[in-house]
């Protein structure tokens, strides 16, 4: 049977992106697509995308961004199209949404993926996720309320023919939890996530503090970079908690893997997500799970999933703390939830095969 030919359009640096197109390939157990990749952005090719490629023999091509409206990028893009065949583009970046409308006058289809939440859109963001609803073939959710978001700012918005939510999901193959996991001396939390307003890393520290006070000591390793790392060292140095807090810097995806295995539980503090990876990854490696009740995450975790919600404020975090760590029972229960739950976003929503469902 020929293969399907699509083109992943996506940021060439390290982060989400780049996560949710591994894990779409490692999804297509059937093999039912031939898969490129075009890479594009103010960074370097990230080398794990690279050498990903490399490994799974998908053919791929580096643009760096030029300018807000990048006619040379556009233009690489067609060509590459153009060279290979291809007959749908899967566009993952806001960069190079004109693909959207040229679209309609080429010979090859355009599907476009919804990644970020409204909270974080920018304006010109907001205007290119309308165009991309109106007339992309089709337009990819990740869940009912990602959707409804847009609507509240474009309310003559409708659930059209083209639109549809695909969960996403994580590889279980490759986040797992470990064989065997020596005991941490001190219970152990941590985050992966761009230290950026919007993410409250200092949320978190400043209950690290609190939980001291009630003589209950918690380290946190941060993995990550970004514009609010400075301010966090200061505050975690004000707070005298330096020997709790770890900052690993970037991590690639082997990194990870290990930086999931040195942790007691997974913690994430933020204002809005759309799909939280690092929950999900978290989640597949077995660990029980401390998140903000905010859209994005609270349609993810329950209790039934392996985690605790907590309101974005110090006294609600400290209760959840004190709840989770009430006893070891709790605590394997919450692990083997989020396993399990894990298991069954991918068994049941396997990425590519739903794709694949959409297109035939």
């Amino acid at each position: 049977m020929q293969k399907t030919k699509i083109l992943h359009i996506l940021y060439s640096g390290q982060g989400g992106l780049g996560t949710y197109f591994m894990n779409f390939v490692n999804s297509d157990q059937e093999k039912q697509f031939e898969h490129f990749a075009f890479f594009y952005g103010i960074e370097p090719l990230n080398q794990e995308l690279e050498d990903f490629c490399i490994d799974n023999k998908i053919q791929f091509k580096y643009q760096q961004k030029q300018s807000k409206i990048d006619f040379k990028a556009l233009k690489t893009v067609m060509a590459f199209q153009q060279q290979h065949q291809i007959q749908y583009l899967l566009l993952h970046t806001f960069s190079l949404s004109l693909l959207t409308l040229f679209g309609l006058f080429m010979r090859w289809r355009l599907i476009a993926f919804d990644h970020t939440t409204l909270a974080y859109k920018t304006l010109i963001e907001k205007v290119f996720t309308l165009i991309n609803h109106l007339f992309a073939y089709k337009m990819i959710y990740f869940y009912t309320g990602h959707f409804e978001q847009n609507k509240s700012v474009f309310p003559l918005l409708s659930f059209g023919k083209n639109s549809h939510i695909i969960p996403k999901t994580v590889d279980i193959n490759f986040f797992q939890p470990p064989e065997e996991k020596p005991k941490n001396d001190v219970f152990t939390i941590g985050i992966t996530a761009r230290l950026i307003q919007g993410k409250r890393h200092d949320l978190i520290v400043e209950t690290l503090a609190k939980l001291r006070d009630q003589d209950l000591k918690v380290n946190f390793k941060i993995a990550g970079i970004g514009p609010k790392e400075k301010e966090i060292k200061e505050l975690v140095s004000k707070l005298h908690l330096d020997e709790q807090v770890e900052f690993t810097g970037l991590l690639t995806r082997n990194e990870l893997l290990s930086f999931y295995h040195s942790l007691d539980a997974y913690i994430h503090a933020s204002e809005g997500e759309t799909i939280c990876y690092s929950i999900m990854e978290a989640q597949a490696c077995g660990l029980p799970i401390l998140a903000s009740d905010v859209e994005g995450i609270n349609n993810v975790i329950f209790e039934t999933t392996g985690g605790f919600l907590f309101k974005n404020n110090n006294a609600d975090l400290v209760s959840k703390f004190n709840a989770l760590l009430s006893s070891d029972e709790k605590l394997n229960y919450y692990k083997e939830q989020s396993r399990e739950a894990a298991v069954n976003n991918f068994t049941n929503f396997n990425n590519a095969a739903l794709l694949y469902s959409k297109l035939n």
